[in-house]
């Protein structure tokens, strides 16, 4: 059995190792093997909550099938959050071995094969993050070190939470919700990249809102945010998962399409062409028209192009299709026939 010395000191180790840049999985595996050190619990997994689909989802284990703990989910009812939490705080089952076990904890021993399988909400502030599972064994453990590994391995996820956030925020728009210039300029390059690698089409859109300085004139800037934030939502509606849409400057935005043709990025554009010169958008007890010119081009093994070029041959169809009167799209291949 391990002493109360033997767990701080594999506390204070796995503790150390989480002061590296690791995956979150690999940072949970190292508190694990903190915990198996300090407690001798030999089966044990952590999973993490996703507070959209509510689940439990695998994310490291020791003594257990990674491979299969990484495939294995388990739904949570808010009825089994409330009982996790309230027996972190009154674990009655610990003295009474009358306890009747869960049908979580029943459904964890199946799926994971363990014996006697103890479930111990990881929490924040009352708030479940995550579910340490153990398989336990008949040697006492020492309970104020199962705490503090649990509230080590809690602390980690809501800090990864943390940092994925501020990450994500770092590649958004502040105004419109949608990715920035500079992310765009970073997935853009590697896409054509990786379009010359395999010989494969990819298309650019630019989108600029027409008479849109008259709208910041006419109803003030803050009007104008509205009116953008709006067209924003609208517009990551009309493409695809698999596009990539941002916020360039001001009142213009752009779209990757990875492995698309120029005659599917030009049915796309016609699309977002028509469906926007028919939306109306309400801002503040006002009806605003909307209308935007489009340029489209599309890279097909064309050798020397680079990202700057590329944005600036949608740059210019979508001036061309200003010219040309407004609510309507031009490719550049258009804009090059034009010229000759």
């Amino acid at each position: 059995m391990a002493t109360l010395n033997q767990g701080l000191m594999s506390l204070y180790h796995a503790s150390a190792e989480l002061q590296f840049s690791k995956p979150l999985s690999s940072l949970l595996k190292s508190i694990l093997r903190g915990l198996k050190s300090g407690t001798g619990i030999s089966k044990a997994a952590i999973f993490i909550k996703d507070e959209s689909s509510f689940s439990l989802k695998g994310s490291a284990a020791i003594g257990l099938n990674d491979k299969k703990l990484s495939e294995t989910n388990f739904l949570l009812t808010l009825e089994e959050e409330s009982d996790l939490l309230r027996t972190n705080i009154s674990p009655v089952h610990a003295a009474n071995p009358n306890f009747e076990k869960s049908s979580l904890a029943l459904l964890v021993e199946k799926d994971l094969e363990l014996k006697n399988a103890e479930l111990v909400a990881l929490e924040i502030r009352d708030q479940m993050v995550g579910l340490l599972v153990y398989e336990k064994t008949s040697a006492l453990l020492h309970q104020e070190i199962l705490f503090i590994f649990s509230r080590q391995a809690a602390l980690t996820i809501e800090n990864a939470k943390l940092f994925a956030k501020v990450e994500e925020m770092a590649l958004r728009d502040t105004l419109t919700g949608l990715y920035n210039r500079r992310y765009f300029n970073q997935i853009l390059d590697y896409e054509l990249n990786r379009a010359k690698r395999y010989r494969q089409s990819l298309s650019l859109i630019f989108i600029d809102i027409d008479h849109f300085k008259e709208i910041n004139d006419s109803f003030g800037h803050s009007i104008g945010d509205q009116f953008l934030k709006q067209i924003s939502q609208k517009l990551s509606s009309l493409f695809r998962t698999t596009d990539l849409v941002a916020r360039y400057a001001g009142d213009e935005f752009v779209a990757v399409l990875p492995a698309t043709a120029q005659e599917g990025a030009m049915i796309l554009a016609h699309r977002i062409q028509e469906v926007l010169s028919h939306y109306e958008v309400m801002v503040r007890g006002r009806t605003l028209q909307v209308s935007v010119s489009i340029g489209v081009d599309t890279y097909e093994s064309a050798e020397g192009i680079g990202s700057v070029t590329f944005i600036d041959r949608a740059d210019k169809a979508m001036y061309e299709a200003k010219a040309s009167g407004r609510n309507c799209v031009r490719s550049f291949h258009e804009v090059q026939k034009a010229a000759v």
